[in-house]
């Protein structure tokens, strides 16, 4: 079930009456309004989302054969792994908290689960 369906089942959850008898069920017309409901209740979760801009509080990124120039000429580091904190400095990276500060998250596309 994605969001949407979610909200549906929150909302139909929230509306349907405690003790509904055996023959109870919504008209058409409601279940279209609830439907209707929880689809501008998604989208104004999503837009919301995307306008929001997230910050990296803690990353480890490792990358493989990355060039580097040696005293012999060219070559390639087998790995290197550049870690960032919001809270400190990391060992092997001195501006990592000021690094976290400047990352920037955003949800593009929002999909449907």
């Amino acid at each position: 079930m994605g969001l949407k369906d979610d909200i549906f089942e929150v909302l139909v959850g929230n509306i349907q009456p405690d003790n509904p008898g055996e023959n109870f069920s919504f008209s058409d017309a409601a279940v279209d309004k609830v439907d209707v409901l929880a689809q501008g209740l998604t989208d104004a979760i999503v837009k919301w989302v995307q306008a929001q801009t997230f910050i990296i509080t803690s990353l480890n990124a490792t990358q493989v054969n990355v060039p580097v120039i040696t005293p012999v000429g060219t070559g390639t580091a087998a790995k290197v792994t550049v870690k960032i904190d919001e809270n400190s400095a990391a060992v092997d990276n001195p501006l990592s908290g000021a690094e976290s500060m400047q990352s920037k998250v955003q949800l593009k596309r929002a999909i449907e689960v």
